[in-house]
């Protein structure tokens, strides 16, 4: 550990606290060592104050540091002090003297034998009184255990919640040590801390992260589609940490049973049991520190937020010890992760379908399509048909940002909110959030509409061979979480639109390589009997309905349920329904005959026509037309003014071909830069400068709500 003379700006004294040194500085503040009344040395962070003037700041803060006060102190740093009223908010922890795993690893070398047994117990026993108090670490990394006289002790547990103000859409964690939960921004509980016990133990064994060095992104998509790489372990500890990496949470162990299996003379006997499903997805209080230096001056990497700050997991003090889970005989089952198999040796009496790997319920799938499941098309099916998604995020932390202020708003965007709408996956791991909404979504007895938007080479971009094998598989293991559940699927918004290979598009990509793509995803995902799936039909005028109806036969739109329409456009309903009705026909026709172009004599099999849905999130009061020659590119799709939320999700669409109206695009997000043919950054025509695309702007979003047609 580095330490630094105070700077002239810094203070001596914290309260009762007297500051000796600088230990270092992180995103949320700096760490000084620090010396207690009656002597005790300490570590003592100060939060800078662009955390503290955020709003809620003081409660959110008071509340992570009593969540954190109620970890037990075996081997961990126990938070001993803060202050939530001073002028200077502030947090105290134990100092920890003694060097960081990651040091001790990089200077003398990968532990072995005892040492590596009792550091890896001594975490497992940190995490147990961590969660036990209803704390989840999210960043436990070799910096963040460190190995004093006493022996090892993990640290920075207990306020990372207090970061999400500012990076509310990102990811909590090291790279290397993150779980995939973390790598999709999804809920994270206790078993992302039991995935990152895996990955530190298997650093302290061999030195190296399990999955490798390299880029940020390189690093990510090993967590998620690759096997680890685990040396330097044998025996039971090995089978342990391989349980612990397991991809799907609720596969994973607890921190009690690690520390079960661990305390045994022989823990072979019995293979680990999974985590139960009460606990490894709920959200739960967090804990690290900022980016930087932790609470006790060891160095940090990047890390950002993803969970709400409201969200804290209900702690269950003692159920781990009470409960005993049986086992079922050890089973050898060949998983496939990324074109690697992995052994697993283990399974939990009552594990439930969803909480299968990958390979074994794509399987089981396959079983029940040949022998039992019947497919069928949720929008179509018979009876009421009821949308779910949880509440929009962006707008309802607009809402609650405004509810105090500009009540008459907030009610607005909470009327916003609330409308079902389509649930974007597009991060390197979406299992964990297609589980969750699936789950939701049938004990509420609705729908879910994901929106996959992922696909490499988008927006006219070539790609290579190997992103297209990894996007295959990012697919395989949503189909295989969705499985039985009822889900519609609009597949790849822009896919059968900008097109690499095509004149205006780059020359050097493969027309034919992304329309096998679309087709294999296609084929992929409605392999499950109750998931629908849509391909991009584009909007009237662009690029043509003869020109879209070859590119959707070409993508696989014989084995699709159908098209969308309008994600890009403002359109209003009438027309987009005429010009899909339009293009159903064509597709009908070149099917039938090999034709390139339309039908022109109306003569068109309905039987053989197929269905679409609208996208009318943004539709209300149709698109916009701005006075001729006033700009000389009026960018009508960009951000146009005046425009308001259509329809409400809902199948009763009066139209036999239409199969529902869906709010697909989000109705507050901007659409990039508005600069009309105009020189500057601003939109000329709004005065001024627009979020990059895909932004919230709580302006437009507003505006939207205001306008909606009809009312929400």
């Amino acid at each position: 550990m580095t330490l630094e003379a105070l700077r002239d700006g810094d203070p001596r004294q914290v309260g009762p606290y007297t500051l000796l040194v600088r230990l270092g500085e992180g995103g949320m503040g700096v760490v000084y060592l620090g010396q207690a009344p009656d002597g005790t040395r300490v570590a003592v962070k100060l939060i800078h104050a662009r955390m503290d003037a955020q709003a809620d700041f003081r409660r959110r803060f008071a509340r992570e540091v009593a969540a954190a006060k109620r970890v037990a102190r075996f081997c961990t740093a126990p938070v001993l002090d803060a202050d939530v009223e001073g002028d200077v908010a502030y947090l105290v922890t134990e100092y920890v003297e003694g060097p960081s795993l990651g040091d001790a690893v990089h200077e003398s070398g990968p532990l072995k034998g005892s040492a590596l047994d009792g550091l890896a117990a001594a975490m497992a026993m940190a995490l147990r009184a961590i969660h036990g108090a209803g704390v989840v670490h999210r960043d436990l990394k070799p910096s963040n255990v460190l190995l004093s006289q006493v022996g090892p002790k993990v640290i920075d547990f207990g306020i990372a919640q207090l970061m999400d103000a500012e990076m509310s859409s990102a990811i909590v964690g090291t790279p290397s040590y993150m779980s995939p939960e973390q790598v999709s921004g999804a809920t994270i509980g206790p078993a992302s801390d039991i995935f990152s016990w895996g990955c530190t133990v298997a650093y302290a064994a061999s030195g190296r992260p399990p999955f490798g060095s390299g880029s940020v992104p390189t690093i990510l998509l090993r967590i998620v589609n690759e096997a680890p790489e685990l040396h330097g372990l044998s025996g039971p500890l090995r089978d342990l940490v391989l349980a612990s990496l397991t991809k799907n949470p609720r596969e994973r162990p607890t921190a009690q049973d690690l520390m079960d299996h661990l305390s045994v003379a022989d823990p072979g006997g019995a293979p680990p049991p999974s985590a139960e499903t009460d606990t490894s997805g709920t959200p739960a209080s967090t804990g690290s520190t900022g980016t930087g230096t932790n609470a006790t001056g060891h160095p940090e990497h990047a890390e950002v937020t993803t969970a709400p700050p409201d969200s804290p997991l209900t702690p269950s003090p003692g159920v781990a010890g009470n409960r005993r889970r049986v086992l079922a005989a050890a089973a050898a089952v060949a998983v496939a992760v990324g074109g690697a198999s992995v052994a697993v040796a283990w399974r939990t009496l009552g594990t439930s379908s969803s909480a299968r790997t990958p390979a074994q319920t794509t399987t089981t799938q396959a079983a029940r399509s040949n022998n039992q499941a019947k497919p069928q098309n949720p929008l179509t099916a018979p009876g009421k048909i009821t949308f779910y998604s949880p509440p929009e995020p962006a707008a309802t932390r607009q809402a609650e940002q405004w509810k105090k202020d500009r009540p008459e708003d907030a009610e607005l965007m909470s009327r916003l909110a609330a409308v079902p709408h389509a649930i974007r996956l597009n991060q390197p791991e979406a299992r964990p959030e297609v589980e969750a909404t699936v789950t939701a979504a049938r004990q509420e007895g609705g729908v879910p509409v994901f929106l996959i938007n992922s696909l490499p080479g988008s927006e006219c971009r070539s790609t290579t061979a190997a992103e297209l094998a990894s996007y295959q598989e990012w697919i395989k293991g949503i189909a295989s979480t969705i499985g039985q559940a009822k889900a519609v699927v609009i597949l790849e918004p822009g896919a059968t639109v900008k097109i690499p290979g095509v004149e205006e598009c780059d020359p050097r990509g493969s027309v034919e390589q992304r329309y096998d793509a679309l087709r294999q995803a296609v084929q992929t995902l409605k392999a499950n009997p109750n998931t629908a799936v849509y391909l991009d039909g584009s909007q009237d005028l662009y690029p043509g309905t003869a020109l879209m109806a070859d590119r959707l036969i070409k993508a696989g739109i014989d084995r699709a349920d159908g098209f969308f329409l309008n994600t890009g456009a403002f359109h209003p309903t009438e027309r987009t329904v005429a010009y899909g009705k339009a293009l159903s026909a064509c597709v009908s026709v070149q099917r039938a005959t090999g034709a390139k172009d339309c039908p022109s004599d109306g003569k068109v099999d309905p039987a053989t026509m197929p269905h679409f849905v609208v996208d009318t999130a943004r539709n209300g009061q149709g698109s916009w037309s701005p006075p001729p020659k006033k700009y000389p590119d009026p960018q009508t799709w960009c951000n146009p003014p005046g425009r308001g939320a259509g329809d409400r999700p809902t199948t009763d669409t009066g139209e036999e071909l239409v199969d529902a109206y869906l709010w697909i695009a989000r109705a507050g997000s901007s659409s990039g830069r508005c600069r009309r043919g105009e020189g500057g950054e601003k939109d000329p025509e709004r005065g001024v400068v627009s979020p990059e695309a895909g932004e919230w702007w709580p302006d437009l979003a507003l505006e939207r709500a205001e306008k909606a047609n009809p009312p929400l």
